[in-house]
């Protein structure tokens, strides 16, 4: 209501489509997270319409390479876009299909993650409607608000999917560079294109396991570098448990806050998959709570969200595969725009976790790792060695400024210090910034350290380059680093 010495006016909030198409893009941590957008809509159109026996349940991934550019098609044989309307809009919810279009933001977030100058994109579908009238609905870049802005037009006689009469076909080119998002940074060389497609292929094999399995749908990858091509019918990628191990409870009927849905679980430890790049293979990242929504995987790698601690290096194999099913969006804690995690404030998700610490039992974690047998072993070495004054395991430093970081393992010989961090496995260049703590921590502690050594299974090119730059480097007390990397074979170590 207005009183009487006020007077209305008018502000223009129409937001700027250039400007916004920027900053929807950024949701997501990598390329793969965006194609699973594409993917979800596709598995949400087939649910949607189960009774249709004429449609082909499949989704072709193509990727061409093509110099620095890759052009990306995702087609699916599904009943098309119903609703082309809705499907532009910004948090569109008039015709959500399944939980997977639970925002109404996906579509349009991904497009814009991919191509972020939204220059090049093209949607391409066609209903039953628009089969018998000849023609398929096209919209294309650049994104515009608006009745009547976006570039849609009907074309009549031109379908460009091969899956089937009907469906959507989504076109969009990036940059090798995005493509290599799928790579962490701190590999040791640059990976390339068909390598990346390995780690693409992957991804999409764990998020859909479940739906790949159960034949909801079938997923396509295409692929083509303009020497060579590869096309291939994907797999559903599961764990290897340790015999004896897996544990699975019975379906449970639950509600987390928002009506019935059920619940299932199953756990144990599981073997390390040497031809993962990220997914079973017994690290930390890996390990804890897998949590899927009727099979399609949001979120993995949780621990201390559930049971409030970090879980030992002993515990990596363990894993807990919890999967939502319902077709109740309520029912379920809200997902992240992106569909790349919960969002953590859902009193939904707070339940869930009560439920997982009820019903799922932590391995006790071993007094002994691997990492700590090799120590001690190399601990055992030193001692014997003439000259040794001092070896100590787990010694504390920045013990001055009332700390007590413990260093892997100390050794004193005719006054000068070494000291030792371990990894197991291949180690990282965050160990190495890890043994520069230590180096400080000695300095600190007027430790006399003439010698700080990385000792692990293999060592990758990173963290050879980045222990050769620190020792060109002064440290704290103005003399030089001295870093070294060796192996366990070359210490004649085994575990």
């Amino acid at each position: 209501m207005i009183s009487m010495n006020e007077e209305q006016f008018e502000l223009d909030n129409t937001p700027d489509a250039e400007n916004l198409w920027k900053a929807i893009g950024g949701s997501f941590s990598n390329i793969s997270q965006a194609i699973n957008e594409f993917v979800d809509d596709s598995i949400s159109n087939f649910r949607r319409n189960c009774g249709n026996a004429a449609m082909i349940r499949t989704v072709r991934l193509t990727l061409n390479a093509c110099g620095e550019m890759v052009n990306i098609t995702v087609e699916d044989g599904g009943t098309g876009i119903r609703n082309l309307s809705n499907a532009m809009t910004l948090a569109g919810q008039a015709d959500r299909e399944t939980p997977l279009n639970e925002h109404g933001y996906g579509l349009k977030h991904a497009l814009a993650y991919v191509d972020a100058k939204g220059s090049g994109w093209e949607i391409a579908t066609r209903t039953e409607e628009d089969l018998k009238r000849n023609r398929c609905q096209v919209i294309k870049s650049p994104y515009a608000i608006g009745k009547g802005k976006l570039n849609s037009v009907y074309r009549t006689n031109w379908w460009p999917a091969h899956l089937g009469p009907t469906g959507t076909m989504i076109s969009v080119s990036c940059s090798m560079e995005l493509l290599r998002t799928l790579c962490p940074e701190d590999n040791e060389k640059q990976k390339t294109f068909w390598q990346m497609v390995d780690i693409l292929e992957e991804d999409l094999r764990y998020t859909y396991a479940d739906i790949l399995y159960k034949g909801e749908a079938d997923i396509e990858l295409v692929v083509s570098d303009g020497k060579a091509s590869r096309q291939k019918k994907l797999k559903p990628l599961f764990p290897q448990w340790e015999a004896g191990t897996l544990q699975e409870l019975p379906v449970q009927k639950y509600d987390l806050g928002g009506g019935s849905l059920q619940i299932h679980c199953r756990y144990g430890s599981i073997c390390s998959d040497k031809n993962n790049h990220s997914h079973y293979i017994r690290s930390m990242d890996a390990s804890g709570v897998e949590i899927r929504i009727n099979g399609r995987a949001i979120e993995h790698g949780l621990i201390k969200q559930v049971w409030g601690r970090s879980i030992h290096n002993s515990q990596n194999a363990f894993l807990a595969q919890i999967d939502l099913q319902t077709d109740s969006w309520d029912a379920l804690p809200s997902t992240k725009n992106a569909k790349n995690g919960f969002r953590e404030e859902d009193p939904r998700l707070r339940k869930l976790f009560r439920w997982i610490r009820a019903n799922v039992q932590l391995p006790p974690s071993s007094r002994e790792t691997k990492e700590q047998k090799l120590l001690a072993q190399l601990a055992e070495k030193m001692r014997a060695n003439p000259g040794m004054t001092r070896v100590a395991q787990e010694e504390g430093v920045f013990r001055t400024i009332g700390l007590n970081e413990r260093v892997d393992l100390l050794t004193a010989k005719d006054g000068a210090v070494t000291i030792y961090e371990g990894k197991a496995s291949q180690t990282k260049t965050r160990d190495v910034y890890q043994m520069m703590m230590y180096w400080h921590g000695c300095v600190q502690d007027g430790i006399p350290v003439a010698e700080a050594v990385l000792i692990g299974e293999r060592h990758t090119k990173a963290v050879r380059r980045l222990i050769q730059h620190i020792n060109g480097m002064l440290g704290p007390d103005g003399r030089p680093y001295c870093f070294r990397a060796v192996t366990w074979a070359e210490e004649g170590i085994t575990a």
